[in-house]
C-alpha cells in the first residue's frame, strides 16, 4: 500500500510528459468541465487515427504508428529514454493490433479506445476525469513508465 501511495505522489509531479498528457486531455473535452465522456474520447481517438494513417489506406501499420507522435518522442529524447519509449510504442501497437496482423484497422482501434476508456474509468460513472485519464489510460501508463522508469 505504501508503494502505491508513493507511485501516486510521483504521478502528481509536474513533468513535461504529464504537462503534455494534460494538454491532450484538454483537447478531448468538448465542454471543458473536467470530464470526458466516451463519445468525446472515441471521437478524439478517431481524429488521431485518421492523422496516423499517413498513406490513407484505412489502416495504421507499425511504422505509421511509431512515426506519428503528440510530442512525447521529444521528451524521450531529452530524458535519454528513446529505447524505452520505442518499446512502449511497440507494446501499445501490439495491444491495439488485436489480430496481430501488423496493422491496426479502424475497427480494432475503435474497440481499443472503448476498452481503454472503460479500463481508465475506475469509478465506472461513464466519464473520465483528468485524474482517471492521466493515471489510467494505457498510453499514459506506458509512456510514463518509459519516460520516468515508474
Amino acid at each position: 500500500m505504501a508503494l502505491s501511495g508513493a507511485a501516486m505522489a510521483q504521478s502528481d509531479k509536474m513533468t513535461p510528459g504529464r504537462e503534455l498528457a494534460e494538454l491532450v486531455f484538454g483537447s478531448i473535452e468538448d465542454d471543458p468541465n473536467g470530464t470526458a465522456d466516451m463519445g468525446e474520447f472515441v471521437s478524439f481517438g478517431q481524429d488521431i487515427y485518421i492523422s496516423m494513417d499517413a498513406n490513407d489506406d484505412g489502416s495504421v501499420d507499425k511504422n505509421e504508428f511509431i512515426e506519428w507522435d503528440f510530442g512525447f518522442d521529444f521528451i524521450a529524447e531529452d530524458e535519454g529514454q528513446e529505447r524505452a519509449y520505442l518499446t512502449a510504442q511497440k507494446v501499445i501497437f501490439a495491444i491495439w493490433d488485436r489480430d496481430a496482423d501488423g496493422k491496426i484497422t479502424q475497427s480494432e482501434y475503435h474497440k481499443s479506445m472503448v476498452n481503454d476508456f472503460k479500463r481508465a474509468d475506475v469509478d465506472d460513472d461513464a466519464f473520465l476525469t483528468r485524474g482517471e485519464f492521466l493515471d489510467g489510460y494505457v498510453v499514459n501508463l506506458a509512456y510514463r513508465a518509459a519516460l520516468t522508469g515508474n
